[in-house]
């Protein structure tokens, strides 16, 4: 290239005028020395950066993510639903013989066969005539099941004020009958103060002695109340969660809220699905809808503590097709596909227990209460539930880099390594501009001839031009 060609050099301009770091040293070098210098550091520097920066666009598209936990309190928390269940679904004392016959399958494993128990003579007159035909598990249930008896319950106070049944909710439970407090998630109950008194407190009278439940059977083989702590919006699972509370103890839970805010995907798994028979979603909400779309469609019918509007099965089909289902369900051989919420709330507890009651109140309520004071210590379970600390836990899923830091990152690998910003950008952009102008032109010219003019053509009068 000569020196007039040399100095009109798009190249050597770019590189003199541009505010890339380095490119410039390259021009104006006293000698090659320093110009290979100048090489060689530039070439590193750029390869530094060319590495950064993949390893930040690899960073990004992994979608990794970061988990900001904090602390919160407040004047005022609001308090958890709290679902109780006796380890015990019927009552003996309550149901007939015809009633046994009709459960025998569900309770005992055994169909007893009502004809052969009338022909022997062993049911009462005003039941011979009794049939199974029209009964239900959900009705026999609600009569002769578990109830808290709102009339004589000798012991509900919610922050020193007795509760009242417009305090709770019935629900049907692994273990029959439910009753939950504070299930009203719109008006929930709020906790202003700290402590054991300023919370929930109840006393359950269980009827040991009226329990009909059998291991062999898959029954309960225990003998106490299931009690668990959760968000109103989600149904309770009773089988799978809560605490078991034995008699002639007091338990004392302390409770404390976690709030979860999840990521969406690709960074997160989670995903707010609709469901069928809940409002909110759920793990729970669709666990418990898995499992009865499983056994509907396997059994065509429903349990009475799953949701649905398949009509409920009858005991005999719970024995020998739903609790098979349900066991496949819960092996992973029939599978429910649930997502984690994009926002869930859950109670962490922590139990105590006391011995309940001491001499002088056992004596003291006995009479009180209308019970013998024996009764009251094989049979009553008391439990408070309630905030220690007026605080909650907020746990949040965060990108670990989003666009905004991707940018800024690269942007500072940028200055760091090579010197260059988005104006910089610009200039690269309009070099790349002119050559390609240049080179388009180059290739439409039209073709000129250079004749130099000979002596003896001037002499003549003809003169060529360029």
């Amino acid at each position: 290239m000569s020196p007039e060609e040399e100095k009109e050099s798009p190249e050597k301009e770019f590189a003199g005028n541009t505010s890339l770091h380095g490119l410039n040293r390259i021009v104006i070098a006293p000698s090659g020395y320093f110009r290979v210098l100048w090489v060689l550091a530039i070439l590193s520097s750029y390869s530094g950066f060319a590495y950064m920066f993949s390893t930040m666009i690899i960073d990004y598209f992994s979608y990794n993510t970061i988990t900001d936990t904090k602390l919160e309190f407040d004047d005022e928390v609001i308090f958890p639903a709290v679902t109780v269940c006796n380890m015990n679904k019927f009552d003996e004392g309550k149901l007939k013989i015809i009633d046994f016959v009709y459960l025998s399958m569900f309770l005992y494993a055994v169909q007893l066969d009502v004809d052969t128990i009338i022909a022997g003579g062993a049911i009462p007159d005003e039941t011979v005539n009794s049939t199974t035909e029209g009964m239900n598990v959900e009705d026999l249930l609600l009569q002769k099941g578990f109830d808290i008896h709102w009339n004589r319950m000798p012991l509900c106070i919610w922050k020193g004020v007795h509760c009242t049944e417009r305090n709770f909710t019935h629900s049907f439970g692994h273990y029959g009958n439910c009753y939950t407090f504070n299930a009203d998630a719109d008006n929930p109950l709020k906790q202003s103060m700290q402590g054991s008194s300023q919370g929930f407190m109840a006393f359950i009278d269980l009827k040991v002695d009226e329990y009909t439940e059998t291991y062999t059977a898959s029954g309960n083989a225990e003998v106490g109340l299931k009690l668990l702590v959760h968000d109103p919006r989600e149904p309770p699972m009773m089988d799978t969660q809560g605490i078991a509370l034995a008699p002639g103890n007091h338990a004392l839970v302390s409770v404390k809220q976690i709030l979860y805010e999840n990521h969406v995907p690709p960074w997160g798994v989670c995903d707010d699905r609709q469901l069928e028979y809940y409002d909110t979603y759920t793990l729970n909400g669709c666990y418990l809808e898995c499992r009865s779309k499983h056994v509907v469609s396997n059994c065509s019918c429903r349990p009475y503590n799953l949701p649905g509007t398949a009509p409920t099965c009858d005991p005999t089909t719970m024995f020998t097709c739903v609790n098979d289902v349900l066991d496949q369900v819960i092996r992973g051989e029939l599978k429910c596909d649930c997502p984690v919420p994009c926002s869930m709330t859950s109670y962490s507890t922590s139990v105590s227990y006391a011995g309940w009651p001491n001499r002088h109140t056992r004596t003291y309520l006995a009479p009180y209460w209308g019970m013998d004071a024996d009764y009251i210590t094989a049979n009553g379970v008391v439990f408070s539930v309630f905030y220690e600390k007026l605080n909650y836990q907020k746990i949040t899923e965060l990108k670990a880099m989003d666009g905004g830091q991707l940018a800024s990152n690269i942007g500072g690998m940028m200055g760091l390594f090579i010197g260059a910003s988005l104006l910089t950008l610009l200039e690269v952009w309009e070099y790349l501009w002119q050559r390609l102008k240049g080179f388009l032109g180059k290739h439409r010219r039209p073709t000129v001839i250079d004749v130099k003019t000979q002596p003896h053509d001037i002499e003549r009068g003809i003169v060529f031009h360029k």
